[in-house]
């Protein structure tokens, strides 16, 4: 019997078994690929290993088990979790009624404009930071990771970054609210010590 692949696994749906891992042993497999003769020795040693491991446990699962199913793709089940959460609050605001008597779901135009207008807002907000982002900033660098992170929000769930951002927002509010009356504490405090 021929030593399995990745490839090989991929054409049984074999990638589906455990997404992670199989993701794993694909960078390990392109990483190889750079190393030093040495080191690509000992990593092809290892790849062969965990891929031959890999495998035997996804083809002896049992049949009926949840592991051995084919797993839709993580983005997928996301994108699901995304619509049922959406599907929710649009229930939620279909039954909530308005002072003059009027459903929300007669509103339905509004509605659509505000969320079209915070995903606006929320892309604008994240380009503008980029424009603002250092130059010469190094790989690590806090506020480049940040700024990468928030780009590669807007690229994959444009939804959850508009809400991340209205999250971000509300904690910065909720700071200000916070720190202001200290702040007129301070400025008394002072006054009285300078007063003769």
């Amino acid at each position: 019997m021929s030593e399995p692949t990745l490839e090989s696994l991929r054409a049984q749906d074999a990638h589906l078994y455990d997404p992670a891992r199989f993701h794993y042993l694909e960078v390990l497999s392109r990483r190889l690929q750079t190393q030093p003769a040495t080191v690509q020795k000992v990593l092809a040693l290892r790849l062969s290993a965990a891929v031959s491991d890999y495998a035997g446990r996804a083809m002896s699962a049992p049949a009926g088990s949840e592991a051995a199913k084919a797993m839709p793709p993580t983005r997928s089940a996301l994108a699901q979790l995304n619509r049922e959460l959406t599907a929710r609050a649009q229930s939620d605001a279909d039954g909530v009624l308005l002072s003059d008597g009027a459903n929300l779901s007669d509103m339905k135009s509004v509605r659509q404009f505000s969320e079209v207008w915070s995903k606006i807002s929320a892309d604008q907000q994240v380009v503008q930071a980029l424009h603002r982002a250092p130059e010469n900033a190094g790989p690590l660098n806090s506020q480049k990771l940040m700024l990468r992170s928030l780009d590669l929000m807007r690229t994959l769930s444009p939804d959850y970054l508009r809400r991340f951002i209205s999250h971000m927002d509300s904690l910065l509010w909720l700071e200000g609210a916070n720190t202001k009356p200290v702040r007129s504490v301070a400025r008394k405090s002072r006054a009285a010590k300078t007063k003769p």
